[in-house]
């Protein structure tokens, strides 16, 4: 086995222009045609009409928008899935890191949407995907150079070394012109001398300076699907592991320049003319537009990300290499990983080439087209007849000034005449209908969802427009899962890299309300990413309905006392509910009760509730108390109540002893003997009743005493 030598960069150039020749997409493919014809069926420039048709201006130029309407229809039913603040989350790398995954993810999530216009660029891919079977994102750390100049008169020389510092960081300064009078004459030396005479001389000077500043920011665009080139053989949607990827860019030779790439060799590189595909998409037909200063000139460049060994130990690296479009060699570096994300819409297996509405409905657009201009061209000769006329017969100035109620002259009657009319048959309507069946089950369930739906409502109620729709949300929503899988999952792990890898300092940003920040140089790496695809205008709408029920069975759990009620349940299910409702930031409505605010409400509010509880405690106390004093009057009400009636009682007794006595007295003529002891008899009943009183009396006294404590 011979051993292998490094290459030459001759030798590296060479294979990358074979490989840009023989590979899949660019402007010298064989996609080139394609693409371009996709892009005339998307703006109705085709199927385009006959020669014969051509020679009729009044012959309909109709064309059936299948392709477009489909394309469409299908974005507009998918795009809701990705409008969310959180597309995409880092795996976290174990248990501890959860809290930090959480946060990363939610700052790209940010940058990414807020940032570098996420929203915009998924829809280019998206239709991209749709119309050229795949989609191409560019993810790369892009770093330029600012020029800033500035103008000092009169300066101390001795001030020079302080002017000349920079003022932001990766900043070069340099002395670009000593502005003289004009009565001054140029002495002819470089820059260094004359500063170094001005120095000398200590006489005050005039300079002009440059501040040359290299400036790095992560950038992301969506790549023409006409500029991607791919090595022919490849077998994936996803170019990480392509041998051989490169961009085909048309630049100015001022960006190059400021990009960093030598400006001679940039000079080298040939003007560029636009291609057959930028001419479709741009509607220029065959025009090409040239710039008036070379600073602007249009060159053409390939970016190549390559596999190959250059070193010559046998093992091929990854490498970067840019070529101007003659084989102009500007920059050679090895490199980490391909900047371009790939993505498909619908997945064809073992293929980089995945399957675009276009392909699917193509044809449908071009049955439907001439149907329709014969329908249009009919109508229009129903409404205008041709006409026979025998020669001489009729004057053809009337004839041909169509009026109401207008007059033809002729020699002889039935001189005019009507032509056989050529009618559409009824079966082009149920052709018609056909091809719209034809065109929703190729171009997905979004093409003609209203129409269904108004059927389905007639036919079975609620239930048929459910299954309906969700068929329909079930197509669409494998179009949005691959697109999630393939190429909104690369984004997210490159982006993430890029900012770990080159940002400086924190980021900081107020995400969902609340004020977040992080260190990327401190960020770990994050290999896995995992896609969340939201649901459709349809799909949230159930889901929200269903939200609602279940807020309102927590309602009920909380006004019960359930143990299967919690505040944090609750919060997650009104929130859920809200953002299913097209609020995206719910926390300016409600306060988590996670959060610092919600365990200050929550503390204060079960303070509050304990001394609720204390005071109710109190009254209860009193109240028994009350209720235990009173049952106790009444307990002794209850005594004096029988004592009184016992008091009467005695007394009546007494009384009757006391008549019973002065009756027999009376009767008996009673001697003075009986009479002492009646006497005696009356005394004691008198000082027993006083007795009895003075008893009660006291005893009710106590009674009182007692009740007022």
């Amino acid at each position: 086995m011979s051993e292998s030598k490094p290459m030459t960069e001759d030798e590296l150039v060479s294979v990358c222009l074979q490989e840009i020749s023989r590979g899949i997409g660019g402007s010298a493919g064989d996609g080139n045609e394609e693409m371009s014809l996709a892009l005339d069926y998307y703006h109705g420039r085709l199927p385009g009409i006959s020669k014969s048709e051509s020679k009729d201006t009044r012959a309909s130029k109709y064309v059936s928008m299948d392709v477009m309407d489909g394309i469409e229809a299908t974005v507009a039913e998918i795009m809701p899935s990705f409008d969310s603040e959180e597309i995409a989350y880092y795996e976290p790398n174990d248990a501890d890191d959860e809290d930090q995954a959480e946060l990363e993810s939610r700052l790209v999530n940010y940058l990414f949407f807020e940032k570098y216009d996420g929203w915009t660029l998924l829809q280019e891919l998206t239709k991209d995907a749709l119309l050229h079977r795949n989609c191409t994102a560019k993810v790369w750390w892009d770093e330029r150079a600012e020029v800033e100049y500035e103008e000092y008169e009169n300066v101390d020389p001795m001030m020079l070394p302080q002017i000349m510092q920079p003022t932001k960081e990766n900043q070069q300064v340099e002395i670009v012109e000593e502005i003289k009078d004009e009565d001054e004459e140029d002495e002819g030396g470089s820059m260094e001398e004359e500063m170094q005479m001005a120095m000398m001389s200590g006489q005050p000077i005039s300079i002009r300076i440059k501040r040359t500043t290299l400036v790095g920011k992560p950038a992301i665009r969506s790549e023409a699907p006409e500029n991607v080139i791919v090595n022919g053989d490849h077998n994936s949607p996803y170019l990480h592991n392509a041998r051989f990827v490169a961009t085909e860019m048309t630049e100015t030779v001022s960006n190059l320049i400021a990009q960093g790439y030598d400006p001679e060799l940039v000079a080298k590189i040939p003007e560029h003319n636009s291609s057959q595909v930028s001419n479709s998409r741009n509607n220029n037909g065959d025009n090409t537009y040239g710039s008036a200063h070379a600073s602007t000139k249009l060159v053409q460049v390939f970016e190549c990300f390559i596999l190959v060994d250059y070193d010559g130990d046998g093992i091929a690296e990854r490498r970067k290499v840019v070529i101007g479009g003659s084989g102009v060699l500007l920059s050679n570096d090895p490199w980490k990983s391909v900047a371009l994300i790939g993505g498909v819409a619908i997945l064809m297996p073992h293929k980089y080439r995945g399957i675009s509405l276009f392909d699917r409905l193509k044809e449908i657009q071009d049955t439907k087209t001439p149907i329709i201009r014969s329908m249009v061209n009919g109508t229009a000769l129903a409404a205008n007849p041709r006409l026979g006329v025998i020669t001489g017969e009729v004057n053809m100035d009337d004839l041909m000034t169509s009026r109401t109620g207008g007059i033809v002259r002729m020699t002889t009657p039935g001189s005019v005449f009507d032509l056989a009319k050529a009618e559409v048959p009824a079966s082009s309507y149920s052709l018609m209908q056909f091809m719209d069946q034809q065109r929703r089950e190729r171009g997905g369930g979004a093409i003609g969802a209203a129409g269904q739906a108004t059927k389905a409502q007639g036919q079975g109620g609620d239930f048929s427009l459910d299954r309906i729709m969700t068929s329909m949300e079930l197509t669409n929503a494998i179009i949005a899962k691959s697109l999630g899988e393939t190429i909104i999952r690369g984004i997210f792990i490159q982006l993430h890299a890029l900012i770990r890898e080159n940002h400086k300092g924190e980021i900081q940003a107020k995400v969902g309300g609340t004020w977040m920040k992080g260190a990327p140089a401190e960020w770990q790496e994050r290999p896995s990413v995992r896609v969340m695809i939201g649901a459709s205008h349809a799909e949230r709408a159930r889901q929200a309905q269903t939200m609602q029920a279940v807020v309102g069975m927590q309602r009920e759990l909380a006004g019960s006392g359930s143990i299967m009620f919690s505040e944090d349940k609750a919060y997650a299910a009104i929130t859920d509910a809200i953002q299913l409702s097209g609020i995206k930031s719910p926390d300016r409505y409600l306060v988590d009760p996670s959060s610092d605010e919600g365990k200050q409400a929550s503390e204060g509010k079960s303070k509050q509730s304990q001394e609720q509880k204390m005071q109710e405690m109190q009254v209860q106390m009193q109240m028994i108390k009350a209720q235990m004093g009173l049952a106790e009057a009444e307990k002794m009400k209850g005594q004096a109540a029988i004592m009184s009636q016992t008091i009467k009682a005695e007394n009546e007794r007494l009384k009757n002893e006391l008549e019973q006595m002065k009756a027999i007295v009376k009767a008996a003529d009673m001697s003075d003997q009986t009479e002492f002891k009646y006497v005696q008899h009356q005394d004691d009943m008198a000082i027993r009743l006083t007795e009895l009183e003075a008893e009660y009396a006291r005893e009710l006294s106590q009674q009182n005493e007692a009740n007022y404590r």
